[in-house]
């Protein structure tokens, strides 16, 4: 068979898909590597900066950013489990739960531990209670949400309030001026919500459902996890809340 006269750089085309692909390989190998040092990345990721290729550096950087969000959540999940230890210790445990949510931590503060029935004032244990959590509140944190939440059972003629959802705000804010003036944080940051009887937990045709609906929801919201959309949740069973 005759050689072809034409010069054809079609081979070329192929070729470079081929470097391309090894190339990518190498880097995911070499990234997914436990204990990279950091100032061996950088100058890894720095040789490819100049060239001229398909892959971009933000590509490469998401794996050991998404190291640095693990580790960040791992610390945080320590810090929010050495405070609900605290409360476990003063025999609060059945008071007080602790969530990991998508950007933070949920607390949830039951009735009997933060007000009486139709009232907006603190309970002195509440006010104790309050007091820890409003000391980690710190400019980590983009948003701290306070989420006042009743039962169905209608609000007594001779109330203040017209409404559950009335009752709810009300105790929202009761929480959200308490944790504030205990915090560092921006007072820009605190954000007061009700649902009054529209989000309930279980059904409210019993005592015991109705006392689990009236509850306090407080939601921590850090900025590295809205930002990276992550979730404690992924290291949860690495370190859980202890039930």
């Amino acid at each position: 068979m005759g050689r072809s006269k034409k010069n054809s750089g079609n081979w070329l085309m192929t070729y470079g898909d081929l470097m391309t692909l090894l190339l990518v390989f190498f880097v995911l190998l070499y990234t997914l590597t436990p204990g990279i040092d950091d100032n061996i990345f950088d100058n890894f990721i720095s040789y490819f900066q100049s060239s001229v290729g398909v892959m971009n550096q933000s590509s490469i950087v998401t794996h050991k950013s998404h190291d640095s969000s693990e580790s960040y959540r791992i610390d945080l999940m320590q810090k929010w489990e050495d405070i609900k230890d605290l409360f476990e210790d003063h025999g609060l445990s059945a008071q007080i739960d602790f969530e990991p949510i998508a950007e933070g931590v949920k607390i949830t503060l039951a009735d009997s531990l933060t007000f009486d029935s139709g009232s907006s004032e603190l309970l002195p244990l509440a006010k104790l209670v309050l007091n820890e959590i409003a000391a980690v509140l710190d400019d980590e944190i983009e948003e701290a949400e306070v989420q006042g939440h009743t039962d169905n059972v209608p609000i007594s003629v001779r109330s203040k309030y017209e409404s559950n959802w009335h009752l709810g705000a009300a105790r929202a804010v009761s929480v959200v001026q308490f944790i504030r003036e205990g915090s560092t944080l921006d007072p820009a940051r605190f954000k007061a919500t009700s649902f009054g009887e529209y989000r309930p937990l279980v059904t409210n045709s019993t005592p015991e459902g109705r006392r689990t609906n009236r509850r306090v929801e407080i939601y921590v919201r850090y900025k590295e996890l809205m930002e990276s959309q992550g979730s404690i949740f992924e290291i949860s069973e690495q370190v859980p809340f202890s039930r």
